[in-house]
């Protein structure tokens, strides 16, 4: 203490600041405090402490002239872009949370605090950068408060590390109940360039109406993840065939080319997407993800957008064996009984075909007869069969009508793999059909 009383004593050396300039100063020379000075979104000037933060292992030489944009990363941009203008709007001094791109290092974890300079006529704002990448990594380790790392601002979406935690959990549950679950990994192309192009508001207003999109096409128990700025995630905890992980895509790719139909070419945005199944494509959450990722990259050499499955669960959809026609699926009704064994014997013409290797566009066309056939025979089946309230028959037309629907959609981009889905998912509906429990005879 007496030392401290001892400095204290002594009078101010003419060194040391003594008014607000000189205190400015000493604050853009010192590596105390990481700061910039911002005018109409640039950097007027920026202290050395900022430059040694964003450094990584090469220096920033100035950050003068520079758009505070720039510094933030993509994702991140809309709502610092829109926080900047508030704080200059209201006058007040305020905070928001962001990643900071560094040279050669991975984004840092940042709170800026901004408040306007206080001068007449002058509308410029001073931010203050606080690291805060180890008390992030210590909250999402042991706490649920820091909502902000967990959810992507812009869509409400999960991020990264929420997506593995419920991830996990999902794949825990596949494991001990014996059942499927799948992640499809997305590319929305042209997405970024599209967002840079729009002013903050009307970015929003996209991003926000694209995360509505998402949600419709998934179940309540489904998770849509924000991984990247144009990259997301669907975690499907629960499925109960292979196929419905590649439906859940091929339903998402149409949604999203619809939703961006009427842009000009070089903003209609695209859905490129790679289809990953538990357990045969992977045990572990990562290599999940890695299964899905390898897909994607295929799925992006198709135009306008697409679907690939993961390797192990292409080869499984045409592991299909011919069905017979057993006398327990008669139903008594001549004209639906020729119908059914005529269906049979398409369907099994269509798995021989698949096995041999048939040209998918040949396949295609047998594919759309086959559909038109089916429609057919439903109304066939909706004028012979008895309608009750009682007995299911208006479920048992719904499950028909959304069926044609998940065929409709397969069908969107025709590849290899989007003929043997179409093929493998008659298959899979056709048995259940031939003999449903709810269907009764008109007396």
């Amino acid at each position: 203490m007496n030392s401290l009383f001892r400095i204290a004593d002594h009078p101010p050396r003419s060194a040391f600041p003594s008014g607000a300039e000189d205190l400015a100063v000493a604050l853009l020379k010192s590596e105390l405090v990481a700061f910039a000075l911002i005018d109409s979104g640039t950097i007027v000037t920026a202290s050395s402490a900022l430059r040694e933060m964003l450094s990584g292992s090469a220096p920033y030489p100035s950050l003068d002239g520079r758009n505070l944009l720039s510094l933030v990363r993509d994702i991140d941009r809309p709502g610092v872009a829109e926080f900047c203008h508030n704080t200059l709007r209201e006058g007040a001094r305020a905070e928001i949370r962001c990643h900071l791109v560094r040279t050669a290092a991975s984004p840092l974890a940042v709170v800026l605090t901004a408040a306007p300079v206080p001068l007449e006529g002058v509308h410029q704002l001073l931010i203050t950068f606080s690291d805060v990448s180890r008390w992030v990594s210590e909250v999402q380790a042991g706490e649920r408060s820091m909502t902000f790392a967990a959810y992507d601002r812009a869509t409400g979406f999960p991020t990264r590390s929420l997506l593995l935690d419920r991830a996990q959990i999902a794949l825990a549950a596949a494991r001990r109940y014996r059942r499927r679950a799948a992640l499809l990994r997305m590319e929305l192309d042209r997405l970024k360039p599209l967002l840079q192009s729009l002013s903050v508001e009307a970015a929003d207003e996209v991003q926000s109406t694209l995360a509505e999109t998402l949600r419709n096409c998934v179940r309540d128990c489904d998770t849509n993840a924000r991984i990247d700025a144009s990259e997301f995630v669907v975690l499907l905890p629960e499925i109960g065939k292979r196929e419905d992980a590649a439906i859940t895509a091929a339903r998402v790719v149409q949604s999203i080319e619809a939703l961006f139909a009427h842009n000009e070419p070089r903003f209609r945005v695209s859905a490129h997407i790679g289809v990953a199944v538990y357990p045969t494509d992977g045990t572990a959450v990562e290599r999940l993800l890695e299964s899905a990722e390898a897909a994607m990259r295929r799925a992006q050499g198709i135009v306008d957008g697409g679907f690939v499955l993961a390797d192990a669960t292409s080869s499984e959809l045409t592991a299909l064996k011919p069905l017979e026609f057993e006398p327990a699926y008669r139903v008594g009704i001549p004209e639906i009984d020729a119908e059914h064994r005529d269906l049979v014997a398409r369907l099994n013409a269509l798995i021989d075909d698949l096995a041999g290797g048939t040209n998918p566009k040949t396949l295609e066309y047998d594919v759309r007869a086959v559909i038109e056939l089916l429609r057919a025979h439903l109304a066939t089946e909706d004028s012979l069969l008895g309608r009750s309230s009682l007995d299911g028959s208006g479920e048992a037309r719904m499950r028909n009508l959304r069926f044609l629907e998940e065929l409709h959609c397969i069908l969107l981009h025709v590849n290899s793999q989007s003929i043997a889905l179409a093929i493998r998912h008659l298959y899979d509906w056709m048995v259940p059909h031939l003999l449903p429990p709810e269907k009764k005879l008109v007396s």
